[in-house]
């Protein structure tokens, strides 16, 4: 925890972050269907669980919504860690394999970024060690209330993130299977099945409040399991080059010859089984194949619950390779474990000089390599330094069109910090309060009538990003954009002069 919060990111972040720290500060009780509590159409991106904690950790302290939704990442990656050391121990029962293991799992490129900024997905790697904790205490003492304990924890990490549904069913499976072999007593499914529903508490207000706008069964269930992204949550094309990338972010994780303990921890589990450790080795495999071929364009987030029972491997080869040894392969041990951190200090500046290619997207007052490659954000005031300037300059009444990278930020400050309420900000991803969502689509679309009529009310018009991928689809080959300050002003294409006729 001490390591997240000094490298914690001060404030505003770009992306789905931002996004959070918006929607964070908008929750409110009670539920309703016109609060953050429900995203029309996509209610499996609410995540319920991650906003409670944030709007909590913010009260607690003296720091502002957007700090105290960074802190509650932090968090949850402290816990994940803790557990993973737990678990790598209860498997080994020796405590070097088990703080290397946990000091693999935080310093982890993937798994220190989303401790250190406003993200759900340090809360799925702390449910799944919590539950990988829980499945090996009930295996080593046999007390059915481990079993129960597990599938509570389970509901409330659906709350967190439909991920969840695959420890679930690894975890599940093997409950089942442990009471047709009556090593467990008949009631623990039924019991188990109550303490999940309870745990799933936030996640079924969330489903009520869909079904409630909705009124159709078939649409709220749509909107809680794929919600938008149907096609790409059963994609199974293009295999071979997703997992050529999979193999590249687990390296950038893990870049460390450490990782082919992995490997031995394995062997170890699989061949030499100790209780529960067959369980986590299918743990890891169903969390890697689930990630490896989902294809969206930030797939290497979706890999951090993968972290966790791939860390507990390592310690669990790490322990068969250092047994018998010297002890001072155990300091070697973890060397290699904080190798990453020197990786990733050198690694923006490497990129650079080869040319590697990162994102398209050029953002203002944001370093791409350091941004992408290094993992922590203590002082990454990037977010923070382009609002203000983007409010300093803008002129009254204009209207600011931001993609789901820069909106966020913007729709933060004007609407928690109250600044410029003459502006329109028609940002995607957090959706500003004041635009109707479907007059927002229109504005995002094809309509080139919407630059006159902006105009037409007196506003000047302004894009952030001058790349045809982050702008509406008007913008592009029917209007010019001109430099003004971190964004672009957008005026009506002028007609190319006339060439005179020939004599």
């Amino acid at each position: 925890m001490t390591l997240y919060v000094l490298t914690l990111a001060p404030g505003l972040v770009w992306q789905d972050g931002g996004e959070y720290q918006v929607i964070a500060a908008r929750l409110a009780w009670p539920p309703t269907v016109e609060s953050a509590w429900c995203r029309p159409g996509g209610a499996v991106r609410v995540h319920p669980w991650y906003l409670v904690v944030a709007r909590l950790v913010d009260a607690a302290g003296p720091w502002d919504m957007a700090y105290g939704a960074n802190l509650a990442s932090a968090l949850g990656a402290a816990v994940a860690v803790a557990n993973v050391l737990l678990v790598v121990y209860l498997l080994t029962n020796r405590p070097w394999p088990a703080i290397v293991a946990a000091v693999a799992f935080a310093v982890g490129h993937t798994v220190w970024w989303f401790a250190v900024t406003a993200e759900v997905l340090s809360w799925c790697a702390a449910f799944v060690s919590v539950e990988c904790l829980c499945y090996l205490a009930w295996r080593r003492t046999g007390r059915s209330v481990w079993v129960l304990v597990l599938f509570f924890a389970n509901g409330v990490a659906l709350s967190n993130h439909l991920m969840a549904v695959f420890s679930l069913l690894v975890f599940g499976v093997c409950v089942v299977a442990a009471v047709v072999r009556r090593r467990v007593a008949w009631w623990t499914l039924p019991a188990g099945a109550a303490c999940w529903l309870i745990g799933g508490t936030l996640y079924w207000i969330v489903l009520a409040l869909e079904y409630a706008r909705t009124g159709s069964v078939w649409e709220t269930l749509v909107s809680a399991t794929v919600g938008g992204y149907g096609s790409q949550a059963v994609n199974l094309s293009n295999l071979p080059a997703l997992l050529g990338k999979s193999v590249l972010y687990v390296g950038l994780n893990y870049p460390t010859p450490l990782v082919l303990a992995a490997g031995a921890g394995v062997w170890t589990l699989w061949r030499r089984p100790k209780p529960g450790g067959r369980a986590l080795v299918v743990l890891a495999a169903a969390y890697f194949l689930w990630a490896a071929r989902y294809r969206v364009p930030d797939q290497y987030s979706f890999f951090v619950p993968f972290y966790v029972p791939a860390s507990v491997l390592i310690g669990a080869g790490t322990a068969w390779l250092l047994a018998g040894r010297a002890r001072w392969w155990r300091w070697v041990a973890l060397g290699l474990a904080l190798v990453p951190v020197a990786v990733y200090a050198v690694l923006p500046t490497a990129a650079g000089r080869v040319g590697l290619a990162t994102s398209p997207h050029d953002v203002p007052y944001r370093d791409e390599y350091r941004y992408f490659l290094q993992p922590w954000k203590g002082g990454e005031d990037g977010p923070r330094q382009f609002v203000s300037e983007v409010f300093a300059k803008l002129p009254q009444r204009a209207a600011l069109f931001a993609d789901t990278t820069t909106g966020p930020p913007l729709v933060y400050v004007q609407e928690v910090e109250s600044a410029r309420p003459d502006l329109l900000v028609l940002a995607q991803g957090a959706r500003p309060r004041t635009v109707a969502p479907e007059v927002l689509h229109r504005y995002w679309g094809e309509d080139a009538a919407v630059l006159s009529e902006l105009m037409t009310e007196g506003r000047r018009v302004f894009v952030v990003s001058d790349g045809v991928d982050y702008m509406p689809r008007w913008m592009a080959g029917r209007t010019e954009r001109r430099p003004f300050g971190p964004v672009h002003e957008v005026l009506p294409k002028r007609a190319a002069p006339r060439e005179e006729a020939e004599p």
